[in-house]
């Protein structure tokens, strides 16, 4: 079973589509277009040509100079509507035949003559020229310009009009049907339309029987050369009407088919959709690889300074530990020792409706081999999304990556104030720690007050005490004890020990939590820097992407 063909709307808005994606690309990369201006034109004409009517089939009778046109449109006809020249044979302005019979009003083509430039018409009876009624039944016949006339105007409207009408009649003759113009410049681009393509031998009565079959059987090598194997080829006399009958059967097919004006048009739209994929290929990959997304993210997270942050985090948290549950004794010395985090201005945040931000911070620039894997990552996720496109996808799609490499690092930056670092507060139990510390080092300076007033009393002198048979004597004050230590004592070695032993603990849980915090900052940093790369990167890039494979796409379902 023979697939469907796509009808001429999905054609055309394949080309459309592959149009306007283009359009949006910055003309400076496009450059001269030749094969989109030529498609606009297709566009153009084609919606145009639909609107003006459906309902006539224009068929052009084109050849070179000496085919014999005018001579063979006399023939079809059967009337001298077209004046054959005697001395230079040439058609300077095309001249179109109308029938007025059948279902389709002749009057109204009008519209279709106007936008098509033809002034000079011609009205004919069916019976006269030997036609079925519906052969004739919305035909429009024109005899075009010749294509080598020596008047640049002739040419134009010719080659205008060879481009429009919705079939054609290639007219030649034994002497120029090898003609390399002819081939090269006009059959050999129409490779595409051999479906509405007639190719007439027209005067093989200059030749004798023996050489016309030769004739033919070279023109039909040359034309499927020129890949318009699939054309009919029909051998005609306008002189003696040899082929005639033939020939008005074949147009009239055209015309009761009613195919002719968009299998034409689909004849250009794949056509021009070939030469715009040839100029502007696209191939671009259904998405960004995972790979080349996490070494780009990597090699900003590097940039960035989000492990050094991340470092500083935990240290930032070790030092506010020391200051607020140490020893009192020791932790005044912490003062000295600046915060890491507030050496890069991170240690507070302010607040805002979208969240605790940083104005700016005071990490350093990145190092040149930082930048230097990054700038890489770039071209590597930029080469990725452009996958196998020429130009100017190609450069089109890198450049949304290096649209961003001057605003990057003030990006990066921004993504780090903007991240909201676990390990900026403090957690409740430094206030219980601090506070129980306050009252173990009471204990101790307690301990230490009332031993040091034991020690005063006992060098004043100031107790006495009784001895037998002497009687009152200097002694040392009363200590109360304990059963193996004086309180004073204990409460001098206990409140240092305790202290201590208060401080290694709260150190280690300290360390414990920085780990925490410092792996929690990192994770959070690193997803900053993700979705910086996302906005600033790869949704540009997606972008772009989505434009190109546009074009891409339509350009398929176009051809």
């Amino acid at each position: 079973m023979r697939a469907r063909r796509p009808d001429l709307a999905a054609r055309l808005a394949g080309l459309r589509q592959a149009i306007e994606a283009l359009e949006g690309v910055p003309a400076e990369l496009v450059g001269p277009a030749d094969a989109l201006a030529a498609a606009r034109e297709v566009l153009g004409n084609a919606g145009r040509r639909r609107e003006l009517s459906a309902d006539h089939t224009v068929v052009a009778l084109a050849g070179a100079t000496g085919s014999g046109k005018s001579s063979l449109l006399n023939a079809l006809t059967g009337v001298d509507a077209a004046v054959v020249g005697a001395r230079r044979p040439t058609t300077a302005y095309p001249l179109a035949m109308l029938w007025p019979e059948g279902d389709v009003d002749a009057g109204s083509a009008r519209p279709l003559l106007e936008w098509l430039e033809v002034d000079r018409q011609h009205e004919v009876r069916a019976a006269v020229g030997g036609w079925e009624a519906s052969d004739v039944d919305g035909l429009v016949l024109l005899d075009l310009p010749d294509i080598d006339s020596i008047e640049e105007e002739h040419r134009r409207r010719s080659a205008r009009l060879a481009k429009t009408v919705d079939a054609l009649v290639w007219v030649l003759d034994p002497q120029k049907y090898a003609d390399a113009v002819v081939h090269t410049e006009f059959l050999r681009p129409m490779s595409r339309h051999a479906e509405v393509t007639l190719v007439v031998l027209n005067q093989v009565d200059r030749l004798s029987e023996a050489d016309r079959p030769a004739v033919l059987a070279d023109l039909r090598e040359r034309l499927v050369e020129d890949g318009l194997g699939d054309a009919r080829v029909l051998p005609v006399s306008a002189r003696t009407g040899t082929g005639v009958p033939e020939l008005r059967r074949a147009i009239g097919d055209l015309v009761r088919r009613r195919r002719a004006a968009d299998a034409r048009l689909a004849a250009d739209v794949v056509t021009v959709a070939e030469g715009l994929d040839e100029a502007f290929h696209a191939d671009i990959p259904a998405d960004l690889p995972g790979g080349a997304q996490r070494e780009l993210v990597r090699a900003l997270a590097v940039a960035a300074g989000v492990d050094r942050v991340a470092d500083a985090v935990g240290s930032s948290f070790r030092h506010r530990a020391r200051r607020r549950t140490g020893w009192p004794l020791v932790r005044w010395l912490g003062r000295f020792r600046p915060d890491p985090l507030r050496r890069l201005h991170l240690d507070r945040s302010i607040a805002t409706d979208d969240g605790p931000v940083v104005t700016t911070s005071s990490l350093p620039p990145a190092s040149p081999v930082q930048r230097a894997q990054v700038a890489a990552a770039l071209r590597t996720i930029g080469d990725a999304a452009a996958g196998g496109s020429g130009e100017p996808w190609r450069t089109y799609v890198r450049g949304a990556v290096g649209e961003q490499v001057e605003t990057l690092p003030d990006e990066l930056d921004q993504a780090v104030v903007r991240t909201d670092l676990p390990g900026r507060t403090d957690p409740r139990w430094f206030a219980a720690v601090g506070a129980l510390q306050w009252v173990v080092f009471a204990l101790f300076i307690a301990g230490a007050l009332w031993l040091a007033a034991y020690a005063v009393l006992g060098y004043l002198q100031i107790g006495i005490g009784w001895v037998p048979q002497i009687g009152p004597v200097p002694a040392d004050p009363p200590l109360p004890a304990l059963p193996a230590i004086p309180w004073p004592t204990a409460l001098l070695v206990g409140g240092g020990v305790l202290g201590v032993v208060v401080a290694l603990l709260s150190g280690l849980a300290a360390r414990l939590g920085a780990r925490r915090r410092a792996a929690r900052s990192r994770a959070a940093l690193r997803r900053s820097v993700a979705e910086s790369a996302r906005t600033a990167v790869i949704e540009p890039l997606r972008a772009r992407m989505t434009r190109a494979g546009a074009f891409g796409e339509g350009i398929r379902r176009a051809t």
